[in-house]
């Protein structure tokens, strides 16, 4: 499974991804003046999307729902405490308009003040998470509260939650849609996965032909969202092709990565397509298209590992740490900075990103793309598509911070505390830590 960065056996367990037990906070990149033409609105909502809530508030201030700043979009299935921005000239009655609210709706009004500008999108330093894992054995405690620990300290791929991609799980496909409006072309990734998941190429076929996608149905706010789900996918592709990559290096010797990258391209083509066929109407959609996904992931790197010199492998073997650097990397500061080219993965570069002073980053596909060099952009080439959307870079690997483990014997249960950075999806994190999917 090339989603999973780290070897430890799966920890058997129960997460209820509801209000009761997954809570978020979101902390603020900055502190709020008191002043200001916004009022700044602290609010907390229980089994609400972030966009639902934006209706509802729209509607009660008889606002346009885009005059509403917010730093960032919090689960549905959760209490979850974000800040908003309104027009402050239009909130005049906001403490009676929100007790109104109160009675229709789980929304509560914590605090407000003003300030100088608009919340926007990333407008925020992290959020701060708790979790309760349900029908934990006091083995099982053991094992979760040391790789907890582990992973927290040595850090996790950041992989889009599964909360990205919709109900269904399928909405990367109508960005895809979108997308082919534009432009045609897709990236290789997606041609070798409609190779190896016929299904996924008759679903994206119906969905691009669906009337809908002919319609105004959906207005921009919507189609942003599906196409950022788009580019989100073909992330997670690449970075799963980067997990795969470090643990054949962790794993195996240049010599033997040589032999193996050498044939396991066509086996890989052969497994998959026999797999499939077996199992049959007995798989599901998306277990199958996990395993397609680790399929091209795998043939990707292998492809890759095969055109690198010996020199190279051996360079790439010696790292280590649980993520493998790149030459050409393109790279940012930890938790916040500027980009820069990764001259080379040397001892000091790979001690400096244990130590969390920088991060690899991987594309979200679109327009002004800023690339990685040499061999860094020779793998991320395989994973890019035309989107028309503005392009950006996310972090490839982050760590969580002030965690806090109890295990409460008496009921098999464990509460979970840490922080993440903005961005970032606890599901992911503990999916990580698990070593099991989780889906709502």
């Amino acid at each position: 499974m090339m989603y999973f960065a780290y070897s430890h056996a799966p920890i058997s367990c129960y997460f209820a991804h509801s209000s009761r037990d997954f809570v978020v906070q979101e902390i603020p990149l900055y502190a709020f003046s008191g002043s200001g033409e916004h009022r700044i609105l602290r609010v907390r909502k229980k089994n609400l999307s972030t966009f639902e809530l934006l209706s509802i508030i729209a509607q009660a201030f008889n606002l346009p729902t885009k005059s509403i700043g917010y730093a960032g979009l919090k689960d549905k299935h959760a209490t979850t405490t974000q800040y908003l921005s309104l027009p402050a000239k239009s909130t005049q009655h906001f403490c009676a308009i929100f007790d109104s609210l109160a009675k229709q709706h789980d929304i509560k009004l914590l605090d407000s003040t003003l300030h100088s500008n608009k919340l926007r999108l990333g407008h925020l330093k992290g959020n701060r998470f708790f979790v309760r894992l349900k029908k934990l054995n006091p083995t099982n405690a053991k094992k979760l509260e040391s790789t907890f620990s582990h992973i927290a300290k040595n850090g996790f791929p950041n992989f889009f939650g599964f909360q990205r991609f919709g109900i269904n799980g399928d909405n990367y496909l109508l960005g895809l849609s979108l997308s082919k409006r534009k432009n045609a072309q897709t990236s290789p990734y997606l041609s070798l996965l409609a190779q190896l998941h016929p299904s996924f190429a008759s679903t994206h076929a119906q969905a691009h032909q669906n009337p809908l996608f002919h319609t105004k149905r959906y207005n921009r706010a919507m189609q942003e969202f599906f196409i950022s789900s788009y580019q989100s996918f073909l992330f997670n592709a690449w970075l799963r092709a980067r997990v795969c990559l470090s643990a054949w290096a962790r794993e195996f010797s240049p010599q033997e990565l040589q032999e193996i990258t050498r044939h396991y391209a066509a086996q890989a083509l052969e497994s998959t397509f026999s797999r499939d066929s077996a199992c049959g109407l007995e798989s599901t959609f998306e277990t199958s298209l996990q395993n397609a996904q680790d399929t091209c992931a795998a043939t990707l790197c292998a492809q890759f590992l095969q055109s690198l010199p010996t020199a190279a492998l051996e360079s790439l073997c010696a790292q280590p740490q649980s993520f493998a650097l790149l030459e050409g990397d393109l790279c940012c500061h930890y938790p916040h900075g500027k980009l820069f080219s990764l001259e080379s993965a040397s001892p000091q570069e790979c001690d400096r990103f244990s130590q969390q002073g920088f991060s690899p980053t991987g594309a979200l596909s679109g327009q002004n793309l800023k690339a990685p060099s040499t061999l860094a952009g020779q793998l991320e080439q395989s994973f890019l598509a035309p989107i028309p959307a503005p392009s950006s870079r996310r972090y490839a690997w982050v760590w969580a911070s002030e965690v806090e483990f109890c295990y409460k014997p008496e009921v098999a249960q464990a509460e979970l505390h840490f922080s993440l950075p903005s961005g970032a999806y606890a599901t992911s994190f503990l999916e990580q830590v698990l070593k099991q999917y989780l889906r709502s």
